[in-house]
């Protein structure tokens, strides 16, 4: 069955609106691009206050973004990226109504479900690809690649003016921000090793933040562009962070392939890399990261209460209820829940299985993952930023992670459809003047 589109005004079709889409819309959606990318950052710190859930301006731009797109007439929706998404929101609601009417102690927050509809919304939307995609998806590593560089270079410089410099506002200058713009939220912004302090990249509210956005960097600067001095600065970068969380990434990305004509890069890289850790492993008390391992064992540690302790919360209480396997136990329960023999975190994971059950993990995991699929993203990268959703922290409703895995992964300004038809013939498609296009699958 052949699809159908609606095209510009005029009655061009929607191979003539690929044709003319860098002249429509592209400097306000690389613009967009840019900002979203300096909010989950530069300006990571920054939202609108509403108290106990301030909002991220990468939230805002996200739609900018849909808006944009929708103006030019270049913005398209997935068929079955919204039939997850629904199905996603459907099993919500019911868990919300079945939980609020028959649980014992009703936990659940229709604000929570509220907030991810909101934030999970612009994922079923995509752009008719460009007729270079390899040029727009380089464009879009190269900025992200530079914004990352100017972060490193701030992280390290921070690390090392420690020692010269004693003011709080070297590692959080959140209390110079005004309190309406101010990302709430708890962080572990400054944290001691040793006599000294991690860089948190002087931007991030955690040091586990820059550290992964300095491994992604790398990873993207391995795959793509090839840069030593670039490589050489997010690594020292994310060592200088001291937290695990970049080193998980880094790891996850090497399980997948490196191409080999960056195997001699990367080895000389990690060499000189060695040497200057080796050098300077007393003065920068190195040990204290290679020691973390142990961590996973140790009950109450940061890697246990992440990664560990919630694996034990669903075991112990996913079969609670009749329902709970299969819906669980509503919207926000999983901030509310309180066992007395452990910590634990709420990953994406844990936090949809725990609130959504089964069926709800299953409707998000295909909608991140759909995302995700570029084809000419390098796998690391895609295994990266999948996983970093899901397990590396709890990122269900924070539209910063959301938001920079789908930009990065292919949902806007980017090279495929992932979900819709391929690009059809000039004429296949009958048009009207909405300047939306739905793809219907063949």
């Amino acid at each position: 069955m052949a699809g159908f589109g609606i095209s510009l005004p005029g009655g061009a079709t929607r191979a003539e609106v690929v044709a003319v889409r860098p002249a429509q819309g592209a400097l306000a959606r690389q613009g967009l691009i840019i900002a979203l990318f300096l909010a989950v950052t530069v300006f990571s710190r920054f939202g609108i206050n509403l108290g106990s859930y301030p909002l991220s301006f990468s939230l805002f731009i996200a739609y900018g973004l849909v808006i944009v797109a929708l103006a030019s007439g270049n913005l398209a929706i997935s068929p079955s990226r919204l039939l997850v998404y629904c199905s996603g929101v459907v099993i919500g609601i019911v868990s919300l109504v079945v939980n609020t009417s028959f649980a014992p102690a009703d936990r659940s927050s229709a604000t929570s479900l509220l907030l991810l509809v909101v934030i999970y919304l612009p994922l079923v939307f995509v752009l008719w690809p460009v007729a270079d995609q390899e040029q727009e998806l380089r464009w879009t590593m190269r900025v992200f690649s530079n914004i990352a560089f100017f972060c490193g270079i701030a992280g390290i410089a921070q690390f090392f003016a420690q020692f010269v410099i004693h003011a709080d506002w070297l590692f959080d200058f959140t209390p110079y921000i005004p309190t309406a713009l101010q990302q709430g939220g708890i962080y572990n912004t400054v944290i001691p090793v040793g006599s000294l302090y991690k860089s948190n990249g002087f931007f991030f509210r955690e040091p586990s933040g820059a550290s992964f956005v300095m491994a992604l960097a790398l990873l993207v600067e391995m795959s793509f562009f090839h840069r030593p001095v670039r490589m050489a600065t997010f690594a020292l970068a994310l060592v200088l962070t001291y937290s695990g969380t970049g080193l998980l990434a880094l790891m996850i990305g090497f399980l997948f392939s490196v191409r080999p004509q960056t195997v001699g890069r990367l080895t000389l890289v990690a060499a000189i890399g060695g040497l200057c850790a080796w050098a300077a492993s007393d003065v920068l008390n190195l040990s204290f990261t290679l020691n973390r391992i142990h961590e996973f064992t140790e009950e109450r540690s940061s890697a246990y209460i992440r990664y560990v302790a919630p694996m034990r919360l669903v075991n112990d209480i996913l079969f609670d209820h009749p329902w709970s396997f299969w819906i669980g136990f509503g919207p926000g329960t999983i901030s509310r829940l309180s066992q007395t023999d452990y910590e634990f975190h709420d990953p994406t994971w844990a936090k949809l299985v725990v609130e959504y059950g089964i069926l709800g993990f299953a409707a998000f995991l295909t909608l991140m993952t759909t995302c995700i699929r570029r084809h000419a993203l390098p796998l690391q990268v895609q295994a990266v930023l999948f996983f970093s959703w899901l397990v590396m922290g709890g990122h269900l409703l924070t539209p910063d992670a959301v938001y920079l895995v789908v930009v990065l992964g292919g949902i806007v300004g980017a090279a495929s459809l992932a979900g819709c038809t391929a690009k059809p013939d000039v004429g296949e498609a009958p048009t009207n003047n909405q300047g939306v296009a739905w793809d219907i699958p063949r």
